[in-house]
């Protein structure tokens, strides 16, 4: 017969080789998987490294100006296109508004800079009451496009515009 000890040692030595088997099993499982993990890495690595001699080809400067050329209607830049200072207009000292504002890209006193750099005051200065120019600011002038107003400065010549000599 069987001693008790015995039985308990074969039950005991039965679980130990099935939970090996159990851990033996995971383990292939999981170099599986592992080695179909590295096999994406590298497909996806072959990939990136297809892919950026692709850019590479695709963002050469000789290839991009044939196509430029091929597609688009553009030429080089000349000198006519290029505008001086005189055309763009400014507006004569007397006309400047007397605000501290700055509507419409006006260029106001305040933005003028002087011939002597200021020292910065310790506190900041408290501000003067505003006053408001009706007539110098008009609304409909405020609601003009951008397209509006380069087209006006571009048509302005530059005598007409009272512009700054240097």
């Amino acid at each position: 017969m069987i001693r008790p000890t015995s039985l308990i040692l074969m039950v005991l030595a039965a679980a130990a080789g099935g939970a090996l088997f159990q851990v033996a099993f995971e383990v292939s499982e999981l170099d599986d998987e592992l080695a179909r993990l590295n096999r994406d890495i590298r497909t996806d690595r072959d990939a990136i490294h297809v892919l950026r001699a692709e850019w590479s080809f695709l963002n050469q400067p000789e290839r991009l100006e044939e196509l430029t050329r091929r597609h688009l209607d553009l030429l080089p830049v000349t000198g006519k296109q290029i505008a001086g200072t005189g055309a763009v207009p400014v507006l004569p000292q007397d006309e400047l508004p007397t605000t501290g504002s700055n509507i419409a890209g006006v260029v106001t006193p305040a933005a003028i800079p002087t011939a002597a750099p200021r020292a910065k005051p310790a506190a900041p200065a408290p501000r003067a009451p505003v006053t408001r120019v009706a007539s110098k600011v008009n609304r409909a002038d405020l609601a003009r496009s951008l397209d509006d107003v380069l087209r006006e400065v571009m048509t302005t010549p530059a005598a007409a515009s009272g512009g700054v000599q240097r």
